[in-house]
């Protein structure tokens, strides 16, 4: 153990570009060399402050260097050095603090709503990924996941806990940024950046898309309706997500009369420019409930993608002789193996004008249509979109 309190091998874990972003975040500026350190000041209590930064970790007083800055540092921030420590041992991450506030002791929670809020903030992480990999907004993620996000929540990773209600850390390792020869000591490192990672950019669709939702559910609250939530897809909102965030409000999706509020904070690694304005999202008790009623209705509303559905025409409408046109045909679901399931349904159809011709061919000869696409229920019926196949029987 250092004199600091910290010990020696977490000291030597410690990089010296994530240090050097420490200071320039508060007020720091580099003045110098000093053989294998560089000096730092900062004006303080009306007096220069100085403090050398170690940039050789080979060295073999490394953790020893590292210590008396930790400890300079602690005396002149009023911090104890520990929590200096941890800020810079963050650097490399993004971080999400979950907050909940359940009705026990602080400190506590009950064991299953633990268990809850860690599934949960697993699926936010899941949620922002694939918003982040897949082609547009979408009200519920496909169930197989993309590789590229399955492997971002495996690297994701859960911190220490905080003090307070009961708070649950979520650490995003950021890679480590790539410098060009030469670029180790100029005195803006950040002119010198990689192209953003993918991990900050889950990061930054997160925090949109969890302010979106806090956003929607204060409407739907007060329109008593899930439009919101719909129009939020676009900045990240989907069933998913919405699901995620009532879970950690403790609502698992049946009655859950124990509900609580909660909010996430976010915390960025300095070594990419952060979002500005980033302030806690607090979700009340009535929000997890409305989140829960928003992520049931994006699911009713979501396209079942690849349906082929088979029936006979009912109504046919266009606006002139020629042309695209609607119709309305009641069907039922093929299966792969060609079965016919499920009930009856009215499905809403918009046709090419070539479909349009052949479906009126169809409906004059009394025969089937047997049409593939994306399938979502409209209030009393269905549509059908995405039109991939079209065939008469």
């Amino acid at each position: 153990m250092t004199a600091v309190g910290v010990p020696e091998r977490e000291l030597e874990r410690l990089r010296p570009r994530d240090v050097e972003r420490y200071l320039r975040q508060r007020g720091w500026s580099p003045s110098g060399r000093v053989r294998y350190s560089t000096r730092w000041e900062r004006e303080s209590d009306g007096r220069p402050r100085r403090v050398l930064l170690p940039m050789d970790s080979e060295l073999a007083d490394y953790a020893d260097r590292m210590a008396d800055l930790i400890g300079a540092l602690a005396e002149l921030e009023g911090r104890p050095p520990a929590a200096v420590h941890q800020d810079l041992t963050l650097s490399g991450l993004d971080v999400q603090y979950i907050r909940t506030m359940p009705r026990t002791p602080s400190g506590t929670i009950p064991v299953q709503a633990a268990v809850l809020a860690v599934t949960s903030a697993r699926d936010l992480l899941m949620a922002a990924a694939c918003d982040t990999v897949l082609d547009g907004p979408r009200l519920v993620h496909p169930r197989r996941k993309p590789q590229k996000a399955k492997d971002f929540v495996d690297r994701a990773r859960f911190g220490p806990s905080s003090p307070g209600s009961y708070v649950f850390q979520v650490q995003v390792p950021l890679p480590e940024e790539a410098a060009s020869p030469g670029q180790l000591f100029e005195d803006v490192p950040e002119w010198d950046m990689a192209p953003e990672p993918f991990a900050r950019k889950v990061s930054r669709r997160m925090y949109g898309a969890v302010s979106a939702a806090r956003w929607a559910a204060g409407l739907a609250n007060r329109r008593d309706d899930s439009d919101p939530f719909v129009a939020g897809t676009r900045l990240g909102i989907s069933a998913d997500l919405c699901e995620a965030l009532a879970g950690m409000g403790g609502h698992d999706g049946r009655d859950s009369p124990t509900l609580h509020g909660f909010s996430l904070s976010f915390a960025w690694s300095p070594r990419w420019p952060a979002p500005a304005d980033t302030a806690p999202v607090s979700f009340s008790p009535r929000d997890v409930h409305v989140l829960r009623e928003g992520a049931q209705d994006l699911r009713r509303q979501a396209p079942e993608r690849g349906v082929t559905i088979v029936g006979r025409t009912t109504k046919l409408k266009r606006a002139a002789d020629i042309g695209p046109g609607d119709v309305t045909v009641v069907a039922r679901l093929m299966r792969e193996n060609g079965d016919l399931v499920g009930q009856e349904r009215q499905i809403h159809i918009h046709l090419t004008e070539a479909e349009y011709d052949r479906a009126t061919d169809a409906h004059r000869d009394r025969r089937d249509l047997r049409i593939e696409g994306d399938l979502t229920r409209r209030g009393n019926y269905h549509e059908l979109s995405r039109i991939t196949g079209f065939d008469v029987l």
